[in-house]
């Protein structure tokens, strides 16, 4: 093969840019901005933001678009203990994602002002007293005007969530709801709201619709104790059914349930297939992929979302850091769709860090 000729050279050495001097101007203005501010691209050593994808930390909601919040909760699960610890280990594999999301090329901290609020601060021992302490944040920052994204922490942190945002918009919300199982059995074991029964109770409590919750990737051995998610009308779609017919029929049906009104999204990790997803309370094989679940996440753009959580990621399990690994990308997904939902209902500022 002939040696490239001087023209070429000329031509590729002309596309020789500095190293934030980006094609994208977008892309150029925010790391000039956020690198002064303690931005790092070199995640392999100390961050001077450490949050969440290096979202800078703050405990009040004012001024801000979307509160990142840490729920270490694991007292109402059923099975292993460990998603306390989930909020810790999701921030630590948050380094590997972010600023741009490389499927909608927009970047949640120009979208919009965005913090790592920190964990939820306990008061007491106890389940109950632990979710009125989520109860309590998330009413503070949905009146603040937030839009909130939790970590769990066991699924019950849902409860206190859906609790604090349903009071402080004053609404019962549309539900999409990604998990191996409903959620919607009685009490038991002496806790009237716990890992099984959360949906049941935000029900009950007024804080969501049935009629337009969509529940998907249902399924494993607790399927008996769901009668409660069919009886009241929710719209439960199995993960054969994602399977038998894709991801665009899930799509379209979701957006059909849920309408145009507020609607919070809820992601238990254990929706994910076990094969990818081990790293949970309760893992189920036959479950969803990671590229149907993302897929989901992508087609809730343009609803009305006020909120989101992933829930479950439990790094005791978690032998190998796959699902540390997956949940991060999952959670930023996460959100980059409260970003993309928010800035295109209001005029949003960006994120700055000091």
């Amino acid at each position: 093969m002939a040696k490239l000729t001087e023209q070429q050279l000329a031509k590729y050495r002309a596309m020789d840019r500095p190293a934030f001097d980006f094609a994208e101007p977008g892309v150029t203005v925010f790391f000039e901005r956020a690198a002064e501010q303690g931005y790092n691209l070199d995640t392999t050593g100390f961050l001077q933001h450490p949050g969440f994808f290096q979202a800078p930390h703050r405990r009040s909601g004012e001024g801000v678009d979307i509160a990142m919040v840490g729920s270490p909760l694991d007292l109402g699960a059923i099975g292993l203990a460990g998603t306390r610890h989930g909020p810790q280990a999701v921030r630590e594999w948050s380094r590997n994602y972010g600023p741009i999301n490389d499927s909608t090329g927009q970047i949640p901290f120009e979208q919009c002002s965005v913090i790592d609020f920190g964990d939820v601060e306990w008061s007491a021992t106890d389940l109950q007293t632990r979710l009125n302490d989520i109860y309590q944040v998330f009413a503070a920052l949905g009146q603040a005007g937030c839009a909130t994204l939790n970590c769990g922490g066991e699924h019950t942190t849902t409860f206190g969530c859906l609790k604090g945002l349903s009071e402080a918009h004053d609404d019962s919300f549309g539900v999409i709801h990604i998990d191996a199982h409903c959620d919607t059995m009685a009490s038991w074991g002496g806790d009237v709201v716990n890992d099984g029964s959360i949906f049941r109770q935000a029900v009950l409590n007024g804080f969501i619709d049935p009629e337009r919750t969509v529940q998907i990737g249902i399924r494993g051995r607790s399927n008996f104790l769901w009668e409660f998610s069919h009886d009241s009308g929710m719209t439960v779609i199995t993960a054969d059914e994602v399977f038998e017919k894709g991801t665009a029929y899930v799509i379209d049906k979701a957006r059909e349930v849920v309408g145009k009104d507020k609607t919070y999204f809820s992601l238990d990790v254990d929706g994910l297939d076990s094969n990818y997803m081990m790293g949970t309370t309760g893992p189920e094989p036959f479950g969803l992929n990671p590229r149907q679940v993302r897929d989901i996440i992508l087609g809730a753009r343009g609803l009305n979302i006020i909120g989101a959580d992933m829930v479950e990621m439990n790094p005791n399990r978690d032998s190998d850091g796959k699902s540390g690994h997956l949940a991060a990308a999952l959670f930023f997904e996460l959100l980059c769709l409260l970003a993309d939902v928010r800035s295109e209902q209001q005029s949003c500022g960006a994120t700055h860090w000091t």
